[in-house]
């Protein structure tokens, strides 16, 4: 049976998702436009009133204008790389809330009214005009000049996956029977392939389970093997 992995801080979720990937981190040794080491190490939109707001409406924004010494007459342009590394960034953060919108992550947050902790709906994530505090993980409607907090402390956890029909989990099959087996709960040897035949079909909505995979899994099992058997 698949098991829900504990949820998580959304920053920390945030940073492996978005910051820490190769796509980003690849063109942080040809950066040198200044305040943009905390973009490169802790998602901090870079510049020199850089923050940790990122707008889902429009993320492709380069939301501080222009970076260079804030006393400059005229700003110095932006970099390629920076561009480039804030592209990755932007390309890995749209990812990041389509998982959160389509269910394959879940999030829950505090409600600022009642202090309850409570699963996001999807639906929140494809609101207009909001913006992700990502350090502090709190979801903001702004309109009209106006900031309104949804919710705030986000977490987040991956979804429990149900295996599709027609796929058979031969992982999950062997660690359920290894287990048994340790037990001293598994069948005699002939009766086990039409048990294990029979339980796949059940399970996956097979019609047909090749002999040769449930004879080597079987025979595996049995001789007390710790890894399954793969097809040679």
């Amino acid at each position: 049976m698949a098991t829900q992995k504990p949820a998580r801080p959304f920053y920390e979720v945030f940073l492996e998702r978005v910051i820490k990937i190769e796509a980003v981190q690849t063109y942080r040794p040809a950066v040198t436009d200044d305040h943009t080491a905390q973009f490169f190490e802790e998602g901090c939109c870079p510049g020199a009133f850089g923050n940790f707001e990122w707008s889902l409406h429009r993320p492709e924004d380069f939301p501080w204008g222009p970076l260079g010494p804030a006393e400059s007459e005229k700003p110095a342009p932006i970099s390629l790389p920076m561009q480039h590394a804030w592209n990755a960034a932007v390309a890995a953060f749209a990812e990041f809330i389509a998982a959160l919108v389509n269910g394959e992550l879940i999030a829950s947050g505090v409600h600022p009214a009642t202090g309850l902790r409570c699963d996001l709906h999807p639906a929140e994530w494809t609101r207009t005009d909001l913006i992700l505090d990502v350090r502090n993980g709190d979801l903001i409607e702004e309109r009209n000049y106006k900031r309104t907090v949804r919710w705030s402390a986000i977490v987040v956890q991956a979804a429990i996956q149900q295996p599709k029909l027609g796929a058979i989990d031969w992982d999950a099959e062997w660690n359920e029977d290894v287990a048994r087996r340790e037990k001293g709960q598994l069948p005699n040897e002939k009766a086990y392939v039409r048990e294990l035949e029979t339980r796949i079909k059940e399970r996956y909505g097979v019609k047909n389970v090749d002999g040769g995979d449930l004879r080597r899994f079987k025979a595996d099992l049995y001789r007390g093997k710790p890894v399954r058997p793969r097809k040679r």
